[in-house]
């Protein structure tokens, strides 16, 4: 049995990791700003701290010790900073939930050019302890960390594994999909626009991009907060082995409603309502080939995303 702290665990797959967590038998303390309810009662324990408000994380975890700490809510260099300092050498692992947009070429802004990478990116592309990071920039500014999410990750990455005092887990996250409590809308999107008989817009030959299952994710960082990924130190893509591209989507989308979907292929779509948020230029997504080495299960998409769509599709018309 493990103490396992979770920051940011009340929303999507976050709740899926703390209920992993508590079904295996670890004791759980959530930090969380408070303003979300969660479902688990009195079978977790409850911090209140606002991570990006420079002290709150400390004054919340004050002579707290863990085995592990799984940060869902670091999104600038400075919180994972921050992080750093509140828990100094009393988390026995940092497990920091990183995003595919690190690898997006068009996202490297600051003076800091992008290395050359792979379409379907490998871990070694982009190395944390090898990037620059600025506590200088506006990270304060809500608006500022919102435009530069992907710079702030790949900084708040490099903050954490350069400063940290126990090791580092780096989960690069494709996109996620699950088949209930989509809060991002991008599955809703789809299903929405099938049901009106309305067309979705697409990039003119759009590429392919890394998709994975929500609870993949959640098994994945609950390994990896219980040591039960040997060998996890370092950055992990966190992907389905295949890719999928707004057509599968689509036809997902279509083979569970019943209703035709049509794509429109445009040159120059930026701007367009319709735009469908799984099209992408070009290819972009993520090599899985460490997780797999791992042992990571990670399911094709082939086999699940008919399912969740088809799950998503009945649980909007009941």
């Amino acid at each position: 049995m493990a103490e396992i702290c979770v920051i940011g665990g009340t929303r999507f797959f976050g709740k899926l990791l703390v209920r992993r967590l508590l079904d295996e038998g670890h004791r759980v303390t959530l930090v969380t700003r408070g303003r979300t309810a969660d479902p688990f009662g009195p079978a977790v324990r409850r911090l209140t701290a606002d991570v990006g408000r420079p002290g709150e994380l400390a004054a919340a975890v004050a002579g707290e010790r863990f085995d592990a700490v799984v940060h869902q809510a670091c999104y600038t260099p400075a919180a994972a900073l921050d992080a750093c300092t509140a828990f100094g050498e009393r988390a026995g692992r940092f497990v920091l939930t990183s995003s595919m947009e690190v690898y997006n070429a068009d996202t490297f802004r600051h003076r800091i050019p992008a290395p050359p990478m792979s379409a379907f990116a490998r871990e070694d592309e982009l190395r944390p302890e090898e990037y620059a990071y600025d506590t200088e920039l506006p990270w304060h500014d809500l608006d500022f960390v919102g435009r530069n999410y992907g710079e702030g990750k790949r900084q708040a990455e490099a903050a954490l594994v350069r400063n940290a005092a126990v090791p580092v887990t780096v989960a690069r996250v494709a996109h996620v999909l699950a088949a209930t409590d989509d809060f991002t809308g991008r599955l809703r999107f789809h299903l929405d626009r099938a049901r009106a008989g309305e067309p979705v817009t697409a990039h003119a030959r759009p590429g392919r991009t890394s998709l994975v299952h929500a609870p993949d994710v959640a098994a994945f960082l609950a390994r990896a907060a219980t040591t039960g990924l040997p060998g996890v130190d370092g950055v992990v893509n966190v992907a389905s082995p295949d890719t999928a591209d707004v057509y599968d989507v689509c036809a997902a989308v279509e083979q569970a409603t019943g209703k035709a979907t049509t794509v429109v292929e445009k040159d120059d779509p930026a701007g367009d309502p319709a735009l469908s948020p799984y099209s992408c230029p070009a290819d972009f997504g993520m090599d899985a080939g460490r997780a797999l080495a791992l042992g990571v299960d990670l399911a094709p998409v082939s086999r699940w995303l008919p399912e969740i769509v088809r799950i998503a599709a009945a649980d909007e018309t009941a």
